[in-house]
């Protein structure tokens, strides 16, 4: 029986429960903001009547997470167009550059943003209604018809060819209620979601699979996750969230920030019946680890679910609960039995795999979606006994009738939850390379207990540590891919094909062997040679010298968390963040031990949309001082920061 489009759905809560909250959040005062199911209902109608008439073209949607992003979703499914999730164009060049990319291939006429955006090549900007919308009614415009595509969703990844992922709405009813099934969702459950609204993850797990279950959601800012992991169990604690998940890195970074058994004082984990753990590889390590440092708070091993899923499937594909048993021998982690309308098969050269073998993973179902909006999508799919199935490129195995992935067939990097094209990697370090350039290899090592992104890179000359330090930097500033190596190898060193094709598996099992020890290298371990990129901001307004003073005091404290965030030995006031290997991770730990070093509020763009700590120290003195908070008040803090570190 086919499962209700998520419109009926919405329609029908808003009809028998109007007043019943569907999405929540937590303003900055700590104030709850909520909308019922009429008030989805009604502002999402409002929205799609000035939506309506367009021809089913596909509308972009550039609103941050939260209370909006899901009635401009609702709205574009209630006006029959298309919706293209993305974000409002922010500080980040691989952003920008990957939503111009967005734009290109989508071409769409119109973009729901709270605010005009002149760079953006969209004519038509449309913002979503607040209050006056609540008291009118809900349905669908007259005029809406529309395609069969709810979503064109666009795989994380980097900035070169983003492309589109066509999501139908009978893929996507039929996944939101397998997801809601195998939760376990009912009327006692209740979910919270930090996860990225743009991503299918955050979009179809965290705020379209609650509405299909009939649950209360409470959104959290990603920014704020990113800032402070243990703010989402503290809320989790708070809601009484019965599902709640993210990546693997997420339960690694909540581990990261307990130092002390004081700061598990007031969780309350024990009614979390639903960690879901995908988007990347599962670690049975980081389960382990997770579940002994938060037991004392009431977590329990079992509440895991790891998943397994992917864009092109709507998303999820498999999940079941963690056994909560290690194995050395074989640490890959089980990703459960296929969801309600899936069918799996490990495939090998067009045929199907035994049992106990290793193969490609092909899925089969009503949640396999069409292909893409553009390009050639005939290779994503493949024929057995008369079935089409979606070739996923990843590898996997039958373990008791259990799904286990164990790799990657295609050269995809995945990384803290984001894929990037192993690809474009290259290419932005080939460009940065310039004419000493001439092949290179990305790949991710997983030899260790935690996956290292890797460059090889053949150059001719002799290049320095401060060359290789400058091709991580560029990677990082045109793929948002933050590599713990690069390795500068002799011409001729990475593997190819007869036909010229890097072999990028031979490249890193050679990596791993040691082969390229002799290289010269610039990663975590620290980048001894002078960087190559350099700013030269100055210290302040001239004439003022209290801020001056400030910025100077404040900049030494934020080149010392810097190198303790990045693992480098040192960092200087005007080395670029890039080159010390600040991603958006570690750029939000780093701004979470300011926070709290100093006490006074820290913007996480602050890190995230200047170039070196003289410009952040810089720009938060001025922002301070606007804010009322004296240059003199700002030395103290930090003086007193830097002390208290000194006797720590």
């Amino acid at each position: 029986m086919a499962a209700a489009a998520l419109t009926d759905i919405l329609l029908a809560r808003a009809d028998a429960a109007p007043d019943s909250v569907a999405y929540e959040t937590l303003g900055p005062g700590g104030e709850i903001q909520a909308l019922s199911y009429a008030q989805v209902a009604a502002r999402a109608t409002a929205l799609a009547q000035q939506l309506a008439g367009g021809g089913g073209e596909p509308v972009l949607l550039a609103y941050p997470a939260g209370l909006d992003y899901a009635v401009a979703v609702f709205a574009g499914f209630l006006a029959g167009r298309p919706v293209i999730p993305a974000y409002p164009p922010g500080a980040s060049s691989a952003d920008g550059a990957r939503l111009d990319g967005i734009v290109a291939d989508a071409r769409p006429a119109v973009v729901i943003a709270p605010e005009h955006h002149p760079g953006l090549a969209v004519p038509t900007t449309l913002a979503v209604p607040g209050a006056e919308a609540d008291p009118t009614s809900w349905g669908r415009p007259g005029t809406a018809t529309g395609p069969d595509v709810a979503i064109i969703q666009y795989t994380s990844g980097s900035t070169g060819r983003p492309r589109g992922v066509l999501v139908r709405h009978d893929s996507l009813a039929a996944n939101t209620a397998a997801i809601a099934e195998v939760f376990g969702l009912n009327a006692d459950s209740r979910g919270l979601t930090w996860l990225p609204p743009f991503h299918d993850m955050g979009l179809v797990g965290g705020l379209l699979t609650p509405v299909a279950a009939g649950i209360p959601v409470r959104i959290l800012a990603p920014g704020d996750f990113l800032k402070a992991p243990l703010w989402w169990l503290r809320q989790i604690t708070e809601t009484r969230a019965t599902a709640s998940g993210g990546p693997n890195f997420a339960y690694e970074l909540c581990v990261r920030r307990v130092h002390h058994p004081d700061q598990l004082a007031g969780l309350d984990l024990s009614r979390w019946q639903v960690a879901f753990n995908g988007g990347e590889t599962v670690r049975a390590h980081t389960l382990a680890r997770f579940a002994q440092t938060f037991a004392p708070a009431g977590f329990r091993p079992e509440a895991f679910l790891p998943c397994y899923g992917l864009a092109e499937a709507t998303l999820i594909v498999s999940a079941g609960h963690w056994s909560g048993h290690i194995d050395d021998r074989d640490p890959a982690v089980s990703c459960g039995t296929p969801v309600t309308g899936q069918r799996v098969a490990l495939v090998e050269s067009e045929r199907l795999m035994p049992t106990d073998g290793e193969g490609e993973i092909w899925v089969a179902g009503p949640h396999v979606t069409d292909g893409y909006l553009s390009g050639d999508s005939s290779e994503l799919f493949g024929e057995l006994d008369g079935t089409r199935y979606l070739r996923t490129g990843d590898l996997g195995r039958l373990r008791d009738g259990e799904l286990v992935p164990t790799g990657r067939a295609k050269d995809v990097i995945v990384f803290r939850g984001v894929n990037y094209h192993a690809a474009d990697v290259e290419a932005a370090a080939l460009e940065a390379a310039g004419r000493t350039g001439r092949t290179a290899a990305a790949f991710l090592l997983e030899s260790g207990p935690d996956p290292v992104p890797v460059l090889v890179l053949e150059v001719r000359g002799q290049p320095d540590e401060a060359f290789a330090a400058h091709i991580r930097a560029a990677v990082l500033a045109h793929t948002g891919l933050r590599l713990g190596l690069v390795a500068l190898a002799r011409p001729r060193a990475v593997p190819r094909t007869s036909s010229g094709k890097v072999r990028r598996s031979a490249c890193r099992d050679a990596f791993a062997a040691g082969t390229f020890d002799g290289a010269v290298c610039s990663g975590d371990a620290g980048v001894t040679g002078a960087s190559p990129a350099r700013g030269g901001a100055a210290a302040g307004p001239a004439g003022d010298r209290a801020r001056d003073a400030a910025t100077a005091e404040l900049t030494a404290l934020i080149d010392g968390i810097t190198a303790g965030v990045c693992d480098i030995s040192e960092c200087r006031p005007d080395d670029t963040f890039a080159d010390r290997g600040m991603d958006s991770v570690r750029a939000a730990e780093a701004v979470a031990v300011l926070e709290n070093s100093i006490g006074l509020t820290v913007p996480l763009e602050a890190l995230l949309s200047t170039a070196t700590p003289r410009q952040v120290a810089d720009a938060l003195v001025a922002g301070w001082a606007a804010a009322g908070v004296a240059p003199s008040h700002v030395i103290e803090r930090v003086l007193t920061a830097a002390t208290s570190t000194e006797g720590g």
